[in-house]
């Protein structure tokens, strides 16, 4: 899975497939499994913005990406996905949580990040 698989994605279908990712999917997936994963998944992003942040926020390449006009989201989110694959996270969620933090904009997402450890 790539960021380019996800990018076209609405945040409320990515939210879906990342609750789904994490909770698992069952044997058929209803309407009601469906939002169930989309709350999940905005909860549980809602939950770990920080520790995204701390992920995120700091890295040597996104502080060359922050604060410059030229910034290019998908350029920004491949870089956002390499480096949550470097922190353990499996590729599908890697790529779904890079283009949601590609959206929201680096600029943005970082502008609330804890302070370097």
């Amino acid at each position: 899975m790539t960021v380019d698989t996800y990018w076209g994605q609405t945040d409320d279908e990515l939210y879906e497939r990342l609750g789904a990712a994490l909770l698992g999917e069952g044997l058929g997936v209803s309407p009601d499994d469906r939002d169930s994963h989309r709350k999940f998944g905005r909860s549980w992003f809602a939950n770990k913005t920080r520790e995204l942040q701390r992920i995120v926020c700091h890295a040597e390449v996104v502080q060359g990406l922050l604060g410059t006009s030229t910034s290019d989201r998908v350029i920004d989110g491949g870089a956002v996905y390499e480096l949550l694959q470097g922190h353990g996270h499996d590729p599908v969620s890697a790529a779904i949580l890079a283009v949601l933090i590609a959206r929201i904009g680096l600029g943005t997402f970082c502008a609330t990040a804890p302070p370097k450890p």
